[in-house]
């Protein structure tokens, strides 16, 4: 992950934003705005982990879509437009092709945006903002954020050393020493559990009257960073509401996808997906600028 400037910003601004793309990718439909989301969370997620760290999540990712894409149109027969029937005589119509093609882009800007949230909106923000309303909630989120990835590097690690000492010569060997590192690493996991239940226990978890230390303090930027994003959020939701991005796929294709008000949505939009993006090379660019000065 590079040294971004977003992440640095008050996780009250890093919840708005996450909150915002992931509500506006999953309840608009317009196609424009879905191609919008997932170019910018691609992009994002790009810088975040570089080239590397994002074809490993669109190496899964990809093969998933496709088939939500190609499945939709073989059982959903609804729409005007048949472009062939198939071999029991159902129709493979353009519009259920094409919702089938946005429900994926959908899902895959959705599950984008998540890997991008998990990256910026770390643990301790999560104990920050929900820990005094529901702290055994929040301490519970944060704590499986945290398993997840634990577990694959660590699963990742007992194998590599079995293969180190045995490699596999055929597909149940390969099984087997699959099966033994799951194995293995599901009792690190429970005997990690029981650990960190003793250490909170003797730390006062749960214990009346504890405080908490924060390092987070609301500032200037971050004001206005979250009347930015609220300004672009009311740009890109009023179009929709007032009915000018508005887009059906069934029975057939109805809406308007260019138009004032349209690029308007489309403009909004796009700057407040592109907003951390944004701060980000805007910010590296005066860090370079200064160390060029030394």
């Amino acid at each position: 992950m590079k040294n971004e400037s977003f992440s640095g910003f008050h996780p009250v601004v890093n919840l708005a934003f996450f909150v915002a793309v992931l509500g506006t990718t999953m309840f608009i439909m317009n196609p424009i705005y879905l191609v919008i989301s997932i170019l910018s969370s691609c992009t994002y997620l790009a810088y975040l982990k570089g080239g590397k760290g994002f074809f490993q999540q669109a190496f899964y990712l990809v093969p998933i879509l496709f088939m939500m894409a190609i499945i939709n149109p073989i059982f959903n027969h609804e729409g005007v437009t048949v472009l062939f029937y198939l071999h029991n005589d159902n129709p493979v119509t353009l519009e259920a092709a094409l919702f089938g093609i946005a429900s994926a882009t959908m899902m895959g800007a959705s599950i984008v945006w998540f890997n991008c949230c998990n990256t910026v909106f770390t643990s301790d923000k999560i104990i920050y903002l929900f820990g005094r309303i529901i702290p055994a909630m929040s301490l519970l989120i944060s704590m499986t954020l945290r398993f997840v990835p634990r577990f694959m590097n660590y699963l990742q690690n007992v194998m590599r050393v079995q293969k180190g000492l045995h490699q596999p010569k055929n597909t149940k060997e390969k099984l087997r020493q699959a099966l033994f590192a799951f194995s293995a690493t599901v009792s690190w996991a429970m005997e990690q559990s029981i650990i960190s239940a003793d250490s909170m226990k003797s730390r006062g978890f749960g214990s009346a009257g504890r405080t908490a230390y924060s390092i987070y303090i609301f500032e200037k930027r971050d004001a206005a960073t979250l009347i930015c994003l609220t300004l672009l959020v009311l740009g890109t939701v009023i179009p929709c509401v007032l009915g000018y991005t508005a887009w059906t796929y069934y029975p057939n294709f109805s809406g308007e996808l260019f138009g004032i008000a349209q690029f308007a949505g489309y403009f909004c939009y796009c700057g407040m997906c592109l907003l951390p993006l944004i701060i980000d090379l805007t910010e590296e660019r005066k860090w370079n600028s200064l160390r060029s000065k030394i």
